[in-house]
This record gives C-alpha cells, structure tokens and sequence, in this order.
C-alpha cells in the first residue's frame, strides 16, 4: 500500500509538471540556454514597457525567441501583408503594377454602415494627400506605403485588395502569428476588437519565408525585399549596425509601440533575421535605445 502511495504521488507530481512545463516554455525564451538569449534577456530585464524578440540565421531556427508568440500591436508592420497579397493579386492577373488607383480619404468601416477618414497630421506622407482626386499607379501607393508608412496609400489598396483576401492570403502562406484585422484608423472596427496584431515568431517566420523566395515566388519575394531595402525610417534596426550594412526591414509605431522587422545582410553575404516589437514603453525614446542596443547584440553574434 505505501508502494502504491509513493507511485500515486509520484504520477501526480509528473502530471503536474507535465501541465506546468508548456506554460514555462512560453513564458521564456525557447533558446534560453543560447548566449544571445541570454544576453538580450539581460538587456530588456527590468526595463519599462514589454519587449518581444526573434533572432534567427536565414532558413534557420531562431537563436533568440523572447516573448516571441505574444500578439502585440503590429503598427505599421501590418503594411507587409498587404504588399504580400498585392503580389498575390499579380501573380493571379487580377491586379497590376500600371494599374490606377484615384487618391480619396473617404473610407467604409469594416463594421456596421460607418465610414470615416484619415488624419493627416497623423501620417507620416503628406504629398499622396495633395494628389487627391489624381489616379496613382499600384505600384507607386505601395512603394510609398512600405518605404513612407503611407496610411492612406494603404487604405487605398485594402479598399482595392480587400480584408478577407489579405486574411486568406496570410491564411493559405501558413502565416500564423499573424492577424490582419482591418483598415487603419477605423475605429468602429477596433471598438468590437477587430485589431491587426502581430507575434515576434509570426514576423520572423514571414520574412524567413519571404528571404527563401516563398512568398509568392521567388521574384515576387525578390522584388518585395527590394521596395523593403528603401526603407525610410530607420531608428531602431539600423542605429545597431555598421553604416552601410543592407537592412530590408518595415518599421511601425502608435503610442507606447515601437516595431521592427528586417532581413539583415553581413559582410559576407549571409543573413539573419531580426523582429523586435513592443508595447506599454512609457518613453518610447529610451525604449528605442534599448533596441538599438539589441540589434548591435544581434549584428556581433551572427558576424561571428
């Protein structure tokens, strides 16, 4: 009988650590025991706000995986999924690059009968503004939505593409970690809590797939890292790296958030993959820093 209580025990304690185990798993980095794990860790210890990371070798498994399947404010990062179905449409002969678009600021909510418009003041192109009422070609509200952050180029072509397409289309490219919600700026759609989140992981893994020419296919991968290496806004990937250093990357932010996503390329043609996301930073400046700082980390290791 006390044999028996002993191996009860035992089984309840195995059960109870079986439960737990994926719990701890998630809460830390799946590559703890890896000195940049570590390192980065350190870095984000007790700083203000939450930090998400995913380091990876090009086609390889991540290196650093911090908090990386938390779904986070994507910002701006959502804009690569509408680049990603754009190219889709392409491919499929139901869009094409020549084709026009008329620049407008009037836009149907997602939910109910609603519509609404962009601030201005809150994007970050002005001149798309001016060309109201002026067709643009495709081509061009996507360069200036990736390079730019244009929210209304990327109005323009959600209206065009279509929510539930671009959903499919992350869907079918087994992009998970990844939810496409709805048009910036409406609201309607965020107060029912339609949001565009996105995970480290999900980030990372899209650009894997997009530097192995998956995305699409390989010149339509090619062609989207191209519009990704003109990138204009670069303070807080590229402040890491040696000037110069080639950075295909889509920047985000709102309030509190500050994201990066880019494929990084080294001195001797290799690549890494580097995602840093966050949300709640109090001071968005020192949260920065602290990036930059990772991505200096990120650059010295995979260098080696």
């Amino acid at each position: 009988m006390k044999a028996l209580k002993i191996s009860t025990v035992l089984a309840k304690t195995f059960l109870v650590g079986a439960l737990l185990m994926p719990h701890l798993a998630s809460a830390a980095p799946s590559a703890g025991s890896n000195p940049l794990a570590q390192i980065m860790a350190k870095t984000v210890s007790n700083q203000p706000g939450h930090f998400a990371v995913y380091a990876a070798r090009s086609g390889q498994a991540p290196d650093v995986c911090l908090n990386c399947d938390d779904l986070i404010n994507a910002a701006s990062t959502m804009k690569l999924f509408v680049l990603d179905t754009a190219y889709e449409a392409f491919t499929k002969g139901t869009l094409h690059p020549e084709d026009t678009i008329v620049v407008h600021n009037h836009f149907h909510s997602l939910v109910g009968k609603g519509s609404f418009a962009l601030e201005q003041k809150e994007d970050s192109y002005d001149p798309l503004y001016a060309q109201a009422g002026k067709p643009v070609p495709v081509s061009e509200l996507l360069r200036v939505m990736i390079q730019y952050s244009s929210n209304l180029a990327t109005n323009l072509m959600i209206e065009k593409l279509g929510v539930l397409p671009i959903r499919s289309v992350v869907k079918a490219q087994g992009l998970n970690g990844i939810v496409f919600g709805r048009m910036i700026e409406d609201f309607d759609a965020n107060n029912q809590g339609i949001r565009n989140q996105v995970s480290a992981r999900g980030l990372g893994n899209f650009l894997q797939k997009l530097d192995s020419g998956k995305i699409v296919g390989k010149a339509q991968s090619q062609s989207m890292i191209q519009i990704m290496l003109g990138q204009k806004f670069n303070d807080i990937i590229p402040p890491g790296l040696p000037a110069g250093t080639p950075v295909a990357h889509k920047t985000g932010w709102v309030d509190g958030v500050r994201n990066d996503a880019a494929i990084v390329t080294l001195p001797d043609g290799k690549r890494y993959i580097l995602v840093v996301l966050t949300s709640g930073l109090p001071d968005e400046q020192a949260g920065i820093r602290v990036l930059n700082t990772l991505s200096h980390q990120a650059y010295e290791y995979f260098l080696k």
